[in-house]
């Protein structure tokens, strides 16, 4: 039986040399209960339905984590690739601190754009979240390890109209 392996590279330590972003990328990810049910959804912000970050000029990408139980993982890095993209993305950071519950809620890092690839390429990469189930006994968090899987497009789709 062949069974590929699972690899997560993770965001180079240093963001990659020569790059000043000329903007900021959100990318939303949220999860709730919405029409009853329980929802996880993601989105670059200012956008309909795009589930995917669009790097279109070098930037700085900022991954924001909304709802009352989804937080950056404390065991693992917050965001990895599944290729070695070094040259494209680095300078992992976080922010949005919960005091309380030791954890993030805000990941950035800085993405360069991939002059001259192909329209539509796409980054693999991995949002490494700890969901809080509720409380043991004891009366500290239970968590649980989740891997959200969305892309980076870089560079993204070229929109053509009709």
């Amino acid at each position: 039986m062949c069974r590929p392996s699972y690899v997560q590279h993770p965001i180079a330590v240093l963001a990659p040399s020569g790059v000043t972003p000329a903007e900021t990328v959100r990318f939303v990810v949220v999860l709730g209960v919405e029409d009853g049910r329980i929802a996880l959804r993601y989105e670059q912000d200012k956008t309909r339905n795009q589930d995917y970050i669009a790097i279109a000029r070098d930037a700085v990408v900022e991954i924001e984590l909304q709802g009352e139980q989804l937080y950056f993982s404390k065991d693992a890095d917050g965001v990895t690739t599944k290729d070695a993209l070094g040259v494209f993305y680095g300078g992992l950071e976080y922010d949005g601190y919960d005091e309380k519950l030791d954890r993030y809620r805000i990941a950035r890092f800085t993405a360069r754009y991939n002059r001259g690839g192909k329209y539509d390429t796409t980054h693999g990469f991995n949002i490494n979240a700890d969901f809080l189930q509720g409380y043991c006994p004891e009366g500290g968090p239970k968590w649980i390890a989740i891997t959200i899987d969305p892309d980076i497009k870089n560079p993204p789709p070229k929109l053509t109209h009709y």
